[in-house]
């Protein structure tokens, strides 16, 4: 399955659950910024910082179609383990004609007053990790 693995991270928390996906189903991260535009994807991980996705975040997928790629997997890190940023990349990949999973994973981030120490932790990445094996399978059937 051709995959791509795309993420905005000024905090590094984007970063690092990008490359506990990476790991997992061997896909090469790659920061938005620059990205080359992907083209026949399968899967498209996406994920961003914050409460709110982020200009670059939907930029980047302004220039999607469902020929550069069929399914997109969102995930998000923030303080408030809020999923707001996914219902933007959602509504705006999905007025693309991208298909966006249902199930999308979001964790603490770092940066964030009540974060509670370092985020994503151990475990935060695992269950990404554990995710997005799940996303490739359900692509894959």
């Amino acid at each position: 399955m051709k995959g791509r693995l795309h993420y905005d991270s000024p905090y590094g928390s984007a970063e690092m659950v990008a490359d506990a996906i990476g790991k997992e189903v061997n896909m090469i991260k790659e920061a938005l910024l620059p990205a080359y535009m992907p083209e026949g994807i399968a899967l498209m991980f996406l994920g961003c910082e914050g409460t709110k996705a982020d200009k670059t975040t939907l930029g980047f997928i302004s220039t999607m179609n469902p020929k550069r790629v069929a399914n997109a997997a969102l995930f998000c890190c923030n303080a408030k383990k809020s999923d707001n940023a996914i219902n933007q990349m959602r509504d705006a990949l999905k007025a693309v004609g991208v298909n966006v999973l249902d199930e999308a994973y979001v964790c603490n981030g770092k940066g964030g007053l009540f974060s509670g120490g370092k985020h994503p932790n151990a475990d935060e990445l695992a269950a990404a990790a554990k995710w997005a094996r799940a996303c490739v399978n359900k692509i894959s059937d």
